[in-house]
């Protein structure tokens, strides 16, 4: 809800009134560090790879099945989606932008606030890149038909020289042990 005030017109040969709205206990600051935290918390929610975990849509699918032993492995990065990073930048502009409007009047408060906001955006940008990102491993695999894949996967953990199954179908490839 709004409140309304009313105030003497400043510089009116008539004295009229002016209306201004003012949002009633609910400042744009606290607002900024809720959806912050609302942003903060579905990030950290980011699924984890693992074989033993599948998309709905290939459920009643046929893959097919080949073989192959494990040859070597590496950690990896996986990037997070464009979207948590601009959804970082916007809510990090949001909050440094509210910051800002806190301090000083007049210029120096418009100022100060576009300062926050742009802060604040990179600062979200880079924390929306860390909380999207996911840690993983590429696998590589020896097939018994002599090619050599690489998948990405962070579960189960393989040792090197252990027989995996190499399921592929629906656009995916995991892997699985024997």
């Amino acid at each position: 809800m709004l409140e309304t005030t009313r105030q003497p017109c400043i510089g009116s040969a008539t004295n009229n009134k002016r209306v201004r709205a003012e949002p009633m206990g609910v400042s744009f600051f606290k607002i900024s560090v809720a959806a912050t935290a609302v942003a903060l918390s579905l990030a950290a929610c980011t699924p984890q790879q693992n074989a033993n975990v599948l998309p709905g849509n290939q459920a009643l699918t046929a893959s097919t099945v080949s073989f192959g032993t494990i040859v070597s492995s590496r950690a990896v990065r996986l990037q997070g989606s464009q979207g948590a990073q601009a959804a970082g930048a916007v809510l990090g502009g949001l909050a440094g932008g509210a910051l800002g409007r806190e301090v000083g009047g007049g210029t120096g408060r418009v100022i100060a606030t576009g300062v926050g906001a742009t802060a604040g955006a990179a600062a979200g940008l880079q924390a929306g890149r860390a909380a999207a990102g996911q840690d993983s491993i590429e696998w590589t695999v020896q097939m018994d038909n002599g090619s050599t894949i690489a998948v990405v996967q962070g579960e189960p953990v393989f040792g090197i020289g252990q027989r995996v199954q190499v399921i592929t179908g629906g656009g995916s490839t995991r892997l699985a042990p024997v």
